[in-house]
């Protein structure tokens, strides 16, 4: 059972950290766009480019050890409330649910919470 557990929590944190870094590639990517037309395409392409490296390498290098640690907290904490299993499952629900929010936002320029909150999540599927 632990082994299961150990896939679990491990798929969970590697989902979590590849929604989180590229959300945080997109949201890089649109401001660097909004300076493009003041420069020449290449120099605005290698410009970009170095600039989303120094963000990112760092951001990358270390992202997965904080979303390592963030996730064990959240499901030890949650580990008290319904059980192990049960915690890793609401933990994760619980951070899909606000990458969705951001996603959502980002791309639809939607608020998916007031959406919930109004009842209105069917008109969106």
């Amino acid at each position: 059972m632990n082994n299961l557990y150990r896939k679990a929590f491990k798929f969970a944190v590697m989902t979590i950290t590849i929604l989180t870094a590229n959300l945080l590639t997109g949201v890089i990517g649109d401001l660097l766009t909004k300076y493009k037309s003041h420069y020449k395409p290449l120099t605005y392409t290698l410009i970009a480019m170095a600039i989303i490296t120094v963000i990112l390498y760092p951001l990358y290098a270390k992202l997965e050890i904080w979303l390592t640690v963030l996730s064990s907290k959240i499901v030890r904490s949650g580990k008290s409330l319904g059980g192990r299993y049960l915690g890793l499952f609401v933990s994760f629900v619980v951070c899909i649910f606000i990458l969705a929010y951001f996603y959502a936002r980002m791309w639809y320029h939607i608020d998916l919470l007031g959406i919930l909150i109004h009842g209105k999540i069917l008109d969106y599927f």
